[in-house]
């Protein structure tokens, strides 16, 4: 397990190197070169950007200048005017909004040589009549140039090589430590015999070699099955929308599969020079030994440091300043994490004693067995129990802590919340002329009216935002109607009384002054207008993807369609995508370090299973070890699994509120380490009973 574990650690990182190589490599060929003039130049390209389903995604708009001029890579030939080159990340991705016409009708696939990943959502429309505006483009193919689609949101390198090393080889390398480590009485007896006749240190290291040998090789060898079907395929990965492809890998295969080599090399390297460690029983029976008063001492002061990173920030009155908050409450988390062991040393050696005590009341042996031992031998015990309460109480901080919601970001989801799909932003329109914006306006839906928002007409005017429309447009938008035409009125976004129509004013505010002016007039085409508000009745919503094909119909490209507050909403959803990274690998250290701590806390419970096989012999049921062992192993990992949540909650609940906020706590996370704490305690229960049971049956009587 360690060779295999530490093998696919890493590959892990070649594969990493191979995905930004070539994401880089398809950037810099798609890439266009621009040039002043018109006369130089094959195509014309202007870089707008769109969304579905929340993901924001660009849309390429381009217009080839020569009959011969070659199409971006990815295309085999030019889209016809009017018509769209779709990825197929694009079109699955908005199969719900018939994104296939939005740009009009799709007759060109994008072919994977053109894209980022294998589930990069882009877009290449061409208009159906010449573009006016734009980059002159002579060809394709700019290492220096423009980066647009999946490559703008991708976190750096470096990031995912630190999140490998602390969540796959640092677990793997403890891994291989303590599977080198944990002793076994065949090997014990194998060393003694071994010294006995006096071998050299050649010799026992020959033994060592070929008694480690097989399991490290077979632990290479599924690894390099494993690497074969994983880079033989494209594939994808849940929650991050990120799709491998395959032939990014294919330079770098000798490398690929180089690391399990390496790997058993270490782990064979290791497990000759890391020795189990020598243990002797002085009995048969387990004693307890006193603890510390410094001991004694955390384990009371961990629960207070719990209390007190809880209710820390609330008692220093920390809603209004996010240093308020971070000062108690980190101090009091990391006096709590670090106070941990100690306190579970100590609730574990009482639990044993209670479970010991219950057991002798209702005549139970295993239950008697199991917590005298546990009271006896907390360390082992202690160790898994810490080991997962640690994992996930700081798992969910972590990922709570970077899916933390900004103001902007929670205003906005607020007022998308609160319109509920009842209105929809119209940007980039400045560029459209009279005749385009009128067609536009008077294509929507008779219930849909339509509110100008313009900004200051020149450097000299004042920042206040004006709101522009009809009475009735006025009235639908929930906002302050004037009396007569042409009349305005300025307010304050909290004078507005209905929750929708602050929402409407506060998505016009982009000075966030806080202020506008509503005036009731016509919405006409001047420099000031920045954008449209479609708004819909209240009770109804507004089609959006249907407003989006309608744009591309009537208004010149670069037209935005966007619910209020999109712009703060797509880039939180992309943000707290790329967060779900940690989860992924947090889940494989948690199944990582929890099955390393089951092997140690294996070790030291078959040595204590040796020394209670009289018992099991003299009574005559195997039942009685079957029972101890899972007391002893599933009711550990239960405890913890309890533990480890409410320290989960514990940590994270105090950034729900302000001034560091989420939409909610961790549950996804916290559910998936408790699925892989329980199947790994159910699969080592089994495991060592089978083991304990079997160690037992061998035992005969030799003048005890």
């Amino acid at each position: 397990m360690a060779a295999l574990v530490l093998a696919l650690s890493f590959a892990a990182c070649v594969v990493v190197s191979a995905t930004y190589s070539g994401r880089a490599a398809v950037q810099a060929a798609r890439s266009p070169v621009t040039v002043e003039r018109k006369d130089d130049a094959i195509a014309r390209w202007m870089e707008s950007f769109d969304t579905v389903n929340g993901r924001q995604y660009s849309v390429i708009y381009v217009q080839p200048l020569r009959a011969d001029a070659p199409p971006p890579p990815g295309l085999d030939r030019w889209p016809a005017p009017g018509h769209s080159a779709l990825s197929i990340g694009a079109e699955y991705a908005g199969q719900s909004e018939g994104i296939t016409s939005r740009y009009g009708a799709m007759d060109v696939r994008i072919q994977p040589s053109g894209t980022a990943s294998s589930g990069e959502p882009l877009v290449y429309a061409r208009p159906s009549h010449p573009m006016k505006e734009g980059l002159y483009v002579s060809a394709w193919g700019n290492a220096e140039g423009t980066v647009f689609g999946e490559p703008l949101n991708i976190q750096p390198a470096t990031g995912f090589y630190a999140l490998i090393v602390a969540t796959c080889i640092t677990p793997a390398l403890a891994l291989t430590f303590i599977a080198c480590r944990t002793g076994s009485a065949k090997r014990d007896r194998r060393r003694a015999v071994l010294h006995a006749m006096g071998a050299s240190a050649r010799h026992r290291l020959l033994v060592d070699f070929g008694e480690t040998g097989p399991p490290i090789l077979m632990g290479a060898a599924l690894a390099v099955l494993l690497m074969y079907f994983w880079q033989g395929s494209n594939w994808q990965l849940p929650k991050v929308e990120y799709g491998m492809v395959a032939a990014y890998l294919q330079p770098h295969l000798a490398l690929y599969f180089a690391c399990a080599g390496i790997a058993a090399l270490l782990v064979l390297a290791a497990a000759v020079t890391v020795q189990p460690r020598a243990t002797t029983l002085a009995g048969t029976r387990p004693s307890g030994r006193s603890k510390g008063t410094l001991s004694r001492s955390a384990g009371w002061l961990c629960p207070l440091a719990f209390a007190f990173a809880f209710f820390g920030p609330s008692l220093f009155g920390a809603q209004d300043s996010e240093m308020l908050f971070l000062v108690p409450y980190t101090a009091g988390a990391l006096t709590a994490l670090m106070l941990l062991p100690a306190a579970l040393s100590a609730l574990t050696t009482q639990l044993g004693r209670l479970l010991g005590w219950w057991g002798r009341r209702a005549g139970r042996p295993a239950a008697l067995l199991a917590g005298r031992w546990v009271s006896a031998s907390p360390a082992a015990v202690a160790r898994v129990v810490t080991s997962i309460v640690l994992l996930i109480g700081l798992s969910a901080q972590l990922y709570t802590w970077n899916n933390r919601t900004a103001e902007s970001d929670a205003s906005a989801l607020e007022a998308q919340r609160t319109l509920a799909s009842s209105a929809v932003v119209v940007d980039g329109i400045d560029r459209n002329s009279p005749t385009r914006l009128k067609q536009f306006m008077s294509a929507l839906p008779s219930d849909q009216k339509v509110l100008g928002v313009y900004g200051p007409d020149g450097p000299s005017q004042q920042v206040r935002v004006r709101v522009v429309g009809s009475g009735a447009a006025l009235r639908q938008a929930d906002l302050p109607v004037p009396v007569a035409t042409g009349e305005a009125a300025a307010i304050t976004v909290k004078q507005v009384e209905s929750d929708r129509g602050q929402a409407l004013s506060e998505a016009a505010d982009f000075a966030g002054s806080g202020a506008v002016t509503v005036e009731r007039n016509v919405v006409r085409e001047t420099k000031s207008l920045d954008s449209l508000q479609v708004v819909a009745p209240e009770g109804s919503t507004v089609d959006a993807p249907e407003v989006k094909s309608l744009a591309n119909r009537t208004l010149a490209p670069g037209w935005k369609v966007t619910l209020p507050g999109e712009e703060w909403t797509s880039t939180l959803a992309t943000y707290r995508e790329n967060n779900w990274w940690m989860p992924i690998f947090g889940t494989g250290t948690l199944a990582i370090l929890v099955f390393a701590a089951c092997l140690a806390n294996m070790a030291e419970f078959l040595r204590f299973s040796r020394s209670i096989a009289p018992v099991v012999v003299v009574a005559g049921t195997r039942r009685l070890f079957v029972w101890t062992t899972l007391l002893v192993f599933l009711g550990s990992f239960l405890c913890a699994t309890i533990i480890g949540v409410g320290a989960a909650l514990v940590l994270t609940i105090p950034m729900q509120g302000p001034p560091v906020r989420a939409d909610g706590l961790p549950l996804t996370l916290v559910s998936w380490s408790v699925a892989v704490v329980v199947m790994l305690a159910l699969i080592m229960s089994a495991w060592a009973v089978r083991v304990a049971v079997k160690e037992a049956g061998r035992w005969r009587p030799v003048a005890e």
